[in-house]
């Protein structure tokens, strides 16, 4: 177990409700098996909140937007320092949240035999 996830697992065990998992190496906290926060190498998380909320949270403090790759993430921040207990709050806002959101069916892609099969009808 790496330093992210072992930080997922104790964030995990003050959180009621939700499973810990690990997602892309990083420790991974779920409800109803979407994901709402994953942990990161510097000890800081990202959460899944509302854009409004985050607004919010960026105003004035060291909270920002994910960013992977040349995206930013609309609906997710990254919280520095996690573990800090002025933050278990955020933790909650972001399980509600997600648990709150409709549970999506996901598309499996076509393989290309089957994408070649469609092409030829």
């Amino acid at each position: 177990m790496n330093l992210r996830q072992q930080l997922a697992a104790d964030l995990g065990s003050k959180i009621a409700g939700c499973t810990v998992g690990v997602k892309f190496g990083h420790g991974s906290l779920e409800v109803d098996n979407k994901v709402f926060a994953f942990t990161r190498p510097d000890e800081s998380a990202a959460l899944k909140l509302p854009a409004t909320r985050i607004a919010e949270l960026i105003a004035d403090s060291e909270i920002h937007h994910l960013r992977m790759g040349e995206r930013t993430m609309r609906e997710w921040v990254v919280i520095p320092n996690i573990a800090a207990p002025h933050n278990l709050g955020l933790l909650h806002e972001a399980k509600t949240y997600v648990a709150s959101l409709p549970k999506t069916e996901r598309r499996k892609t076509a393989t290309k035999a089957a994408k070649k099969a469609t092409k030829k009808q």
